[in-house]
């Protein structure tokens, strides 16, 4: 069984490549484009971006080095990924095992990737809080390198990259964290609890 099981998923894996990297390239070309706008929108649709991504089979972290995001842009992309991080952290805590919880809070994002297809409306919350999020990257230059560009949250590599670019900590703590979560949760209870958009119970309860 392993060996079929690895010999197979190798061969899907070759015959897939050339199709998923066309994707992949078209995806990182759009992405690249956004560079060319004004900061703050630059800085948004970057972050909007990269925090559906993280839920997708697409890899944040190969687009950020394929395009070489660098300053504000990379500083957005981790962002938007943060972003996306802190909204499943939040919506999971009290839906799912603290064992789901704590993998996702520790880079796991792609593991809700099959409720993302299931119910597509956890985009509205991740989105929002990632636009708003964005907002300070481009206000306080948050800036980043193409290796923190896909990483977020974890392993702090976002905020750690953007203090190592002249952020200064009180604004990294109020940037990367505050700011997130403060969106993160009227996000939840704008959309679930006000316009009763979806149920935390079923749109974020781990499907695997």
């Amino acid at each position: 069984l392993p060996i079929v099981v690895g010999v197979g998923a190798g061969v899907l894996g070759m015959l897939a490549y050339p199709y998923v990297t066309q994707i992949t390239v078209a995806i990182g070309n759009v992405i690249n484009n956004f560079t060319n706008f004004q900061p703050v929108l630059m800085s948004i649709l970057i972050a909007c971006s990269f925090a559906a991504l993280i839920i997708s089979p697409i890899t944040t972290v190969g687009i950020g080095l394929a395009i070489q995001l660098n300053g504000v842009s990379a500083g957005a992309a981790a962002m938007g990924i943060a972003a996306t991080t802190v909204v499943l952290v939040i919506n999971s805590w009290k839906v799912n095992e603290s064992g789901v919880t704590i993998a996702v809070g520790l880079g796991g994002m792609k593991m809700m990737m099959p409720n993302l297809f299931k119910y597509p409306i956890i985009l509205l919350p991740i989105l929002t809080t990632a636009i708003i999020s964005a907002i300070p990257v481009s206000l306080f230059n948050i800036s980043g390198t193409p290796n923190s560009a896909g990483f977020g949250l974890v392993g702090l590599v976002g905020p750690l990259a953007s203090l190592d670019a002249g952020l200064n900590f009180v604004l990294l703590i109020v940037c990367w964290f505050v700011v997130p979560i403060a969106a993160g949760l009227v996000s939840k209870i704008v959309f679930e609890k006000v316009f009763k958009l979806y149920d935390s119970n079923v749109v974020f309860k781990y499907q695997g």
